[in-house]
């Protein structure tokens, strides 16, 4: 038991080192960049030190292997690979950078610092998650020291200590910078106090109907750009591109879509015979198979419910195929449970009396029972009267609600429901809706389970290649006669990227490497290549390039600065306004909304700084701000909030008690500090980055 353990252990601990702390294995590949030296080999250089693609692809596809393995297989679509890839590449430059810290700050850990951590009371936690005795909280040194000294973990456990010594190395480095670092009690005293403060007040909203229109204010040119010089650093950003392109989409055809279907049809018998599911749907499904899955009805969609259940469903049929949201299905059955939950389907329409009264409620029953009669004479069918006539959403449908069971519907349709046989009609039912006639469409007490075999609905690959094809002709011509004119000739939609950075989600394109290669390398109003991205190609052609640091003040950055000029205008009236009417007011808000036509007075009550929602203002943090440093029944100064402004009276604060705090002090003390660390590393780390000289040379590739 014991060796078995130890085993499993060492196995864990390889996985963890690949999946969770997979950054360290990076020493263990090798850090011999001899015979790489050639740039075009480069993923990037961190202070003239390179970081191989070969490295960069490695551990790429380590994390891609953890979050597979973590997420049972799930794909990875384009916006997911380019964070797995920044991700990759972060953990790359921090790596080289802490380690010239290392070296600047001579720290080092001794082979003995590393057995005292691996076999001490409180070893690193993911050593501590696997030896720990989940029933005395203690560490199983004899299963721990086991699986250390077994010869067969020799390469995972070396791989163990060196993210340890990379683990001590870290927190002595950490320990330097973040010494100094202290929580007095007063920062504690105050976070308790702000956690637990509640205002309560009322006030005076002079909003932004009163003023002019905006066509009533005159921005020019000359405010525009001064505001934009003035305000130059709100408009800092990373070196962006914008873009135009044409987009050939790889939609299946009919043709590729009933292939799919006959696919599926020729595996019904094989798949009913087959003795391994497992097997069978990892080969010829999309999806790994989910055993014991309920087919129940009212769980699953009407095109699977009438395949599953039009017939007399048994344990070893296959169904299907059966489209549904861009896939074909084949179900097996794998038990039919006949005395499952008693469910019904039904269909109804919802009638509503005009008024509140007795009168009303009666007039409405009479002409639910004038329609009843007409159904059942022949007149019009269920289905047309409830489109006629319901009153709420399912009208559309016929009056169809689908099914369900008990404690789903209000006690009177229900009862009624459940009472009912299939084909009956029943009502007038009266509910707290409204005045209803029901018609019972199914009953069934049949729980059926089983697994799929699903089938992605995809373009074959001649569609793709009449696809690329398209794409590689208007790109040749395109070159020749010209983007926009080629487009027009064609009939193609030319499309806008707007701006974006390196990394950044382009609509459609997605974050495409390839799109970012092009971006990133091309000239202005160059053409791209035919570029693969998701579900089809694209062809490009760069428009604007801009490595300034600062966003351009193009019209709809004036748009936008034109409209803050505006809104500033209009609060600076509205302050002015403000301004009079507090000094006519004498302290008194009620005299203060006398004084001005269409006033009122608010209140708001037990609002607080984490959740600095204000009834008739919405989500106004520097409006309970200002108010939690108010006095009690002192009359504010003029407030801008998101509506105009506000004049404002605090009427009540509640806070925390100072024998509360002094039992809270040092959980709240530790809390800070944790805080205080976790920033001043993160500022710490960010420091370093913008100090040194990163070569990102990823979309090169």
């Amino acid at each position: 038991m014991v060796m078995n353990k130890m085993r499993e252990s060492a196995k864990w601990l390889f996985v963890v080192l690949i999946v969770a702390f997979v950054i360290t294995i990076v020493f263990e590949w090798g850090m011999d960049f001899t015979g790489l030296q050639n740039r075009p080999n480069e993923a990037g250089r961190i202070d003239g030190k390179p970081i191989t693609l070969k490295e960069y692809e490695r551990l790429y596809k380590a994390y891609v292997d953890n979050y597979r393995q973590q997420s049972q297989g799930a794909e990875i679509d384009d916006a997911l690979d380019a964070r797995i890839r920044d991700q990759v590449w972060n953990d790359l430059v921090e790596r080289e950078l802490l380690t010239k810290e290392y070296e600047k700050q001579g720290i080092k850990v001794s082979d003995q610092e590393i057995v005292d951590a691996i076999f001490s009371d409180n070893p690193p936690e993911f050593i501590a998650q696997q030896f720990r005795d989940p029933k005395t909280g203690k560490i199983n040194k004899e299963a721990l020291m086991q699986a250390a000294a077994a010869p067969e973990n020799k390469k995972a456990w070396i791989q163990v200590e060196e993210y340890v010594r990379q683990l001590k190395m870290r927190e002595k480095l950490e320990r330097l910078h973040l010494a100094s670092v202290r929580v007095s009690d007063e920062e504690a005293r105050i976070k308790f106090h702000q956690d637990r403060l509640k205002v309560t007040g009322k006030f005076v909203l002079l909003d932004f109907s009163r003023t002019k229109p905006d066509s009533m204010y005159n921005i020019s040119d000359g405010e525009i750009s001064a505001y934009y010089r003035d305000h130059r650093d709100d408009y800092k950003q990373e070196p962006n591109r914008s873009a135009k392109f044409v987009f050939f989409p790889n939609t299946p055809t009919s043709e590729d879509t009933l292939s799919i279907e006959n696919d599926l049809k020729k595996l019904v018998r094989e798949f009913a015979e087959t003795k391994n599911d497992t097997d069978f749907i990892n080969i010829h499904g999309d999806q790994p198979p989910n055993f014991g899955k309920s087919f129940a009805h009212g769980s699953i969609s009407p095109e699977l419910d009438e395949a599953i259940y039009k017939g007399d469903v048994k344990a070893g049929m296959v169904i299907g195929p059966v489209r549904e949201f861009g896939e074909f299905k084949l179900i097996k059955i794998t038990e039919v449970k006949q005395d499952g939950e008693p469910l019904v389907r039904s269909s109804h329409i919802l009638l509503q009396p005009s008024g509140n009264t007795k009168a009303d409620t009666l007039k409405t029953i009479d002409e639910a029972k004038a329609l009843l009669a007409r159904i059942k004479k022949g007149e019009i069918s269920f289905e047309d009267a409830a489109r006629q006539n319901s009153k709420d959403g399912s009208a559309q449908s016929g009056g169809d609600l689908g099914w369900y069971g008990k404690g789903r519907m209000v006690k009177p349709f229900e009862d009624a429901s459940f009472l009912g046989k299939v084909g009956d009609l029943i009502g007038p039912v009266q509910t707290q809706f409204g005045i209803h006639l029901i018609k019972i469409t199914g009953r069934d007490t049949r729980d059926v389970k089983g697994v799929e075999l699903v089938k992605k609905i995809v373009p074959s690959p001649s569609t793709i290649d009449r696809q690329r094809r398209a794409a590689s002709e208007f790109q040749y011509f395109a070159s020749e006669e010209g983007f926009d004119k080629e487009a027009e000739k064609k009939g193609y939609e030319v499309r806008q990227t707007g701006q974006f950075s390196k990394g950044g989600f382009i609509p459609m394109l997605g974050t495409s490497g390839s799109v970012m290669k092009f971006a990133f390398n091309a000239k202005e109003n160059q053409i791209s290549e035919v570029i693969a991205v998701k579900d089809g190609f694209a062809v490009m052609q760069l428009v604007e390039k801009n490595d300034d640091g600062y966003r351009r003040l193009d019209d709809n950055l004036k748009r936008d600065i034109k409209n803050k000029l505006i809104r500033e205008k209009k609060l600076a009236e509205l302050r002015e306004t403000a301004k009079k009417l507090i000094e006519q007011s004498g302290n008194d808000l009620q005299k203060l909304a006398s004084l001005d036509s269409g006033s009122v007075v608010r209140e708001f009550n037990g609002v607080s700084l984490q959740s600095p929602n204000v009834a008739g203002l919405g989500r106004e943090a520097n409006f309970v701000s200002i108010i939690s440093t108010m006095e009690v029944n002192q009359l504010s100064k003029p407030i801008d909030t998101n509506r105009g402004v506000a004049i404002a009276m605090l009427t009540a604060k509640e806070s925390g008690k100072d024998e509360d705090f002094e039992s809270q002090k040092e959980t709240l003390r530790n809390q800070l500090l944790q805080e205080k660390k976790t920033q001043v590393q993160q500022n710490w780390v960010q420091a370093l980055k913008k100090k040194a000289d990163i070569e990102d040379n990823r979309m090169m590739f």
